[in-house]
């Protein structure tokens, strides 16, 4: 089968990492697949294997068109009225048509709410062409935020994919009200040979894009107040916002318990996992959590916040804590609870290593194999 996988971009973040994954894992069962990066920037942070093709047939974005952009937002604020995604993105998505159109791919698989956006032109102008809408947020984010300044194109786009994949029951239940082809399959496990925690060292992980609203770095910092003081927070990633949450370390005089360690690459990640005793989420949303599954193949304890990603991952609290409504006092009673006791450590990291091996590339690979063909 001749697939092309179609994402915003392919640099740092779980979304470019489980894409790339998918696709290097594509190829290994004999699948030919070929990735595009619709930003025309062509910035890997992860490694692809040499089998997966990657022209260069995009190109970026013109000043002038991230210029339209801000003026048809600003319009979008001002009347809320929708609009069309091709004001924003014409010239790549013409890219993207006459690319597909040389080249006779089986399925097409475009990834998150922009890239589905833009599933109503290419069905227009190559109309027999099978395409997966994969969906990596849950569905009220994209509805209720991301998606609203063009939510006509997003939804139609929805209903014109031939697949509709998503992460979560609770999205499934939703995505099939748009279109009845909609399908539930995990993030696989991204880290290979993952090392086990002793559960001895005092450091609590946290890993993801440094947003403070998304990942809830501000409740990050109040938790850190509340923790036993010998334990650090070993902080890892990078994002737009961390300037400010390290004005907010320095602010709350919390220098000595954080460790900003920036994005880490796969030998490192899979060393300071393996440093870690627990493992903790402060996201506000979620669409998966591909680090907390990570976090669990290492054996580490999760704590996390309830939103569809995590209690999906954790199964409602069965393997890991679930705190609900944001609450900083629950929060901090179950690391403190965990920090004083390696016997509860030692608890969940059972739990955790046994839900991890839902996770393995295999059997989500087959689930993948199995949907694309069917289509």
């Amino acid at each position: 089968m001749k697939i092309c996988i179609t994402n915003m971009g392919f640099g740092l973040g779980g979304v470019e990492r489980v894409a790339i994954q998918i696709a290097n894992s594509l190829c290994d069962k004999g699948e030919d697949v070929t990735l595009i990066d619709f930003s025309g920037k062509y910035d890997f942070f992860y490694h692809v294997e040499d089998k997966v093709k990657i022209p260069k047939d995009i190109k970026p974005r013109t000043f002038s068109r991230k210029l339209i952009k801000r003026a048809f937002y600003f319009k979008y604020r001002l009347n809320k009225n929708p609009i069309s995604i091709l004001d924003i993105y014409k010239e790549q998505t013409f890219d993207l048509i006459n690319h597909l159109q040389k080249n006779s791919y089986d399925v097409l698989i475009l990834c998150q709410n922009t890239l589905t956006a833009v599933i109503p032109t290419i069905k227009e102008y190559i109309p027999e062409l099978k395409i997966v809408a994969w969906q990596h947020n849950s569905y009220d984010v994209y509805m209720e935020n991301y998606c609203k300044e063009f939510i006509i194109d997003y939804k139609k786009g929805l209903e014109l994919a031939d697949l509709v994949v998503c992460l979560t029951n609770a999205d499934l239940t939703n995505f099939k009200k748009i279109n009845s082809n909609s399908k539930k399959i995990y993030n696989p496990l991204t880290l290979n040979n993952p090392k086990l925690s002793k559960l001895d060292n005092k450091n609590i992980i946290f890993v993801g894009r440094l947003s403070m609203e998304q990942k809830g770095l501000d409740y990050l910092i109040k938790i850190a107040k509340l923790i036993n003081s010998e334990w650090k927070i070993i902080v890892v990633g990078k994002g737009d916002d961390e300037k400010s949450f390290r004005t907010l370390i320095k602010n709350q005089n919390l220098e000595k318990k954080f460790i900003l360690k920036g994005p880490l690459q796969h030998d490192e990640l899979r060393n300071l996992y393996a440093e870690g005793s627990i493992f903790i989420s402060t996201s506000r949303w979620e669409g998966f959590g591909l680090v907390i599954t990570e976090a669990m193949a290492s054996g580490l304890p999760i704590v996390s916040f309830d939103n569809f990603g995590p209690k999906e991952i954790l199964r409602e609290g069965e393997f890991g804590v679930l705190i609900k409504k944001y609450n900083i006092e629950e929060f901090k009673y179950y690391i403190n609870e965990l920090v004083s006791d390696i016997s509860k450590r030692k608890e969940l990291q059972y739990k955790s290593l046994i839900r991890a091996k839902d996770f393995a590339i295999d059997n989500i690979i087959n689930e993948w194999l199995e949907h694309l063909y069917s289509i």
